[in-house]
């Protein structure tokens, strides 16, 4: 018996099948990937959840056990293994850091339910139990991947997100404040960061049928590979204590993940001349699913609308 079996790890001629599996794994799924892309079905759950499914499924059959290991660090070999495929398949596509990074979450999630399920049906296997009840995880997540495939399998997409804020102003100069320039250096939080901030804005007066131009440049690859792109937004309603907003068009990075449909802006003054600010933003959900991708563009949407308020609204002299 060599060392390596004797401490329990996989034999050489092991590994080197493993190796050869994983790169032709990270090929096929660049190949599935592709398809879905031009079947345009690059938005869909089939992506976000169907190829994580895929990936889990294969990881499992070709990583064998190494003996005297516990589930937990075999967990956590596999999950180094799911991150090399991964960044395996992002490099062939091409694809920015920003997809990688939103897209990591769920695909470990999935990778975890995998080996959750993995890991019940041997116990089960070893107890002589009926392993069928098992098999409901797999299916459920079979029948997440269809949202976005199937017509009749999809949720609402349409999304307001309303933040407000109370500013020590009166309504009318809070609005002059608004025709000032926007400081771009600013903290943003840490998902907001991960997205570029506008390179210029081109606005003029808060006059009704005014556009104003904001434009982007995105570094896909962090400092090459890169992209520019350009919101216009017009003012179709402004008075003393409302604005409306709509998007006429929109090439920016976030374009690829949802279509902002416009804003509302709302001035409710108090008697201590105070004035409750509230900002609404619409817009709509590009990606499934809805139980992954809703509440993180909701929170993204609400934190932007914070950001907002406390850099374009607030007076300098406050």
């Amino acid at each position: 018996m060599s060392e390596s079996e004797k401490l329990g790890s996989e034999p050489s001629i092991s590994r080197r099948k493993r190796n050869i599996l994983i790169f032709v794994l990270i090929g096929v799924t660049s190949i599935f990937i592709r398809l879905l892309y031009s079947y345009e079905f690059e938005t869909s759950a089939l992506l976000y959840v169907g190829i994580p499914f895929f990936v889990a499924i294969a990881l499992l059959a070709i990583l064998k056990k190494p003996q005297h290991d516990t589930l937990g660090s075999y967990y956590v070999y596999a999950s180094k293994w799911s991150f090399i495929v991964m960044l395996g398949t992002s490099i062939i596509l091409f694809e920015g850091f920003v997809c990688v990074v939103i897209f990591m979450p769920i695909y470990f999630f999935i990778l975890f339910l995998m080996y959750l399920f993995h890991t019940m049906v041997q116990r089960l296997h070893e107890k002589k139990k009926n392993t069928l009840y098992a098999h409901a995880l797999p299916v459920l997540i079979v029948v997440s991947a269809l949202e976005g495939v199937v017509p009749s399998f999809e949720f609402d997409r349409e999304y307001s997100v309303s933040r407000d804020i109370v500013i020590d102003a009166p309504a009318e100069v809070i609005q002059a404040q608004l025709k000032q320039p926007m400081e771009l250096d600013v903290d943003r939080n840490w998902l907001l960061s991960l997205f570029p901030m506008p390179t210029d804005i081109e606005a003029g007066s808060l006059l009704s049928g005014d556009v104003h131009n904001i434009k982007f440049v995105y570094h896909r690859w962090f400092v090459t590979n890169t992209h520019s792109g350009a919101m216009s937004l017009e003012l179709t309603e402004v008075s003393e204590d409302y604005i409306k907003t709509t998007f006429l068009e929109d090439t920016s990075y976030i374009s690829n993940y949802m279509d902002l449909k416009g804003t509302e802006i709302r001035f409710e003054e108090r008697d201590n001349e105070q004035t409750k600010v509230t900002l609404t933003i619409h817009y709509t959900r590009f990606l499934d699913p809805v139980w992954y991708f809703g509440p993180l563009q909701e929170y993204a949407i609400g934190k932007t609308a914070e950001l907002l308020l406390s850099e374009l609204f607030v007076p300098d002299s406050i």
